[in-house]
């Protein structure tokens, strides 16, 4: 049994950061693509309030006005500050004039959350302040709870001193401790208020059980979806958890594209895992897109945080790029080189052609003036064979003549015939004749063509 289930307890161990490891890459692949399309989605999200703008004139009902100006303030809220604030003032004038308690306090609340998230700290608590809040709905109490806390949290992140910040710190707990101990916070929206309590308590466990529920919910890349991911990327980067941290973050940033949201400080964070993990090109496309975006929501709170990561990012992906234009720099140096070299090695093999080609011809002469010479010295043993051929048949006929002559002398020497010897010595041995038989085949045999061709010969 043990022996069984060791291979698979090691395939899980071994298969399963791989996948996750491929989940990740899929997921990055899919945050490049639909940044691609960021200015499609961003028009897609002013069509939508177009449509809202349109739909708040044609109505004459106020509170039907107030509902549709809190939807235009909660959608411009992550996309321009600036006419987010205008609407936040637009739905206090209507909640004003409708007289109705609940809608002006709701108003109020909104309007102070849109000055927060501008900086504006001190005009948000002094429109928030004043509110009793043991008089306010369960409802609008939960929402006064986290708009202190989260202006507290603001105040603290951008306190001038360390005292300013634990101060803050401690008035934004005892918020959150309030918000914790409200009972009649909704089951719907309960993970988006007491998740972050939680991360703050350091409770990841708690708010990943919580906030996993929740956002398995809600349809894949939806605005409430892309906020939990967020919640959650935090609660595993808090438990030290980086793949997890990523995947979530890259969730929650590819829903802030699509959904048009330029308060996107997933994409932020994301940016520097990315940039800690060595990706560089990557952290500087989504910290530049994020920089692009927060000035385009004129988020200043936003800006400042993004603005200190950019400029390290930015500095070490222009040293980055100043390598690669060293090293560009430099291979184009050594090709140029290298082309210089290869021109000049042309040259040299050009000019040795011709030479070999000059020396082939010459020794194409040489190689004719040869070849005549061979036949010419060839024609001349020829000759040599037929005069020494020659000399050899006289040579022998004469030898041949001599022993006939010599036994013919010596038949007549016996007979004692003096007369008779004299008169065949005189017949029979003509020397002369001879002689110039022999002279004159011979020259004519090797003199002549041998003076032909001795002046060429001895030219060469």
């Amino acid at each position: 049994m043990r022996k069984s289930i060791l291979p698979v307890l090691l395939c899980f161990i071994f298969i399963n950061p791989a996948i996750a490891n491929d989940e990740i890459k899929s997921l990055l692949k899919t945050l490049d693509k639909v940044l691609k399309y960021k200015l499609d989605y961003a028009e897609q999200k002013q069509e939508q309030i177009d449509s809202l703008k349109i739909e708040l004139k044609l109505h004459h009902k106020i509170r039907k006005k107030v509902q549709i100006a809190e939807l235009l303030c909660f959608a411009y809220s992550s996309f321009q500050k600036d006419s987010a604030l205008t609407y936040a003032i637009h739905m206090n004038e209507l909640a004003q004039e409708s007289g109705d308690g609940e809608l002006i306090i709701e108003a109020k609340l909104d309007y102070a959350r849109i000055l927060s998230s501008m900086g504006f700290f001190k005009e948000a608590l002094s429109i928030v302040n004043p509110i009793q809040h043991e008089l306010l709905s369960p409802k609008l109490k939960v929402e006064y709870f986290l708009g202190q806390a989260t202006i507290y949290n603001h105040q603290k992140n951008f306190a001038s001193s360390e005292i300013e910040s634990h101060k803050n710190d401690l008035i934004e707990q005892t918020y959150r401790d309030s918000l914790l101990q409200c009972a009649e916070v909704p089951s719907n929206i309960r993970a988006f208020t007491i998740a972050p309590i939680l991360l703050h308590k350091k409770k990841y466990n708690d708010a990943i059980h919580m906030l996993d529920s929740a956002y398995l919910s809600y349809p894949q890349y939806s605005r409430n979806a892309g906020i939990l991911a967020y919640s959650l990327a935090s609660a595993y980067q808090g438990k030290g958890d980086s793949k997890n941290a990523v995947r979530y973050f890259t969730i929650s940033a590819i829903s802030d594209v699509i959904n048009g949201t330029r308060e996107n400080r997933s994409l932020r964070i994301l940016a520097k895992l990315i940039f800690e993990s060595g990706d560089i090109d990557r952290a500087y496309a989504y910290m530049k897109n994020a920089m692009e975006d927060a000035i385009l929501c004129n988020a200043r709170i936003n800006t400042i945080e993004a603005s200190d990561m950019y400029l390290f990012i930015d500095k070490a992906f222009q040293e980055k790029e100043k390598r690669k234009f060293v090293i560009i720099s430099s291979l184009l140096s050594s090709l140029c080189l290298v082309s210089i070299l290869l021109f000049i090695l042309f040259t040299q093999l050009k000019k040795q052609k011709k030479k070999v080609e000059q020396a082939n011809k010459s020794l194409s002469y040489h190689l004719d003036e040869i070849q005549n010479i061979n036949s010419a010295l060839a024609d001349n043993n020829k000759i040599k064979e037929e005069y020494v051929g020659l000399y050899m048949e006289q040579y022998t006929n004469y030898i041949t003549q001599i022993d006939s002559f010599k036994k013919r002398a010596l038949k007549i020497a016996k007979s004692e015939d003096i007369s008779k010897v004299v008169s065949f010595l005189k017949s029979s041995l003509n020397t002369e004749e001879d002689l110039a038989e022999f002279y004159n085949k011979s020259g004519k045999l090797l003199f002549v063509p041998y003076t032909k061709d001795f002046g060429r010969i001895t030219r060469f």
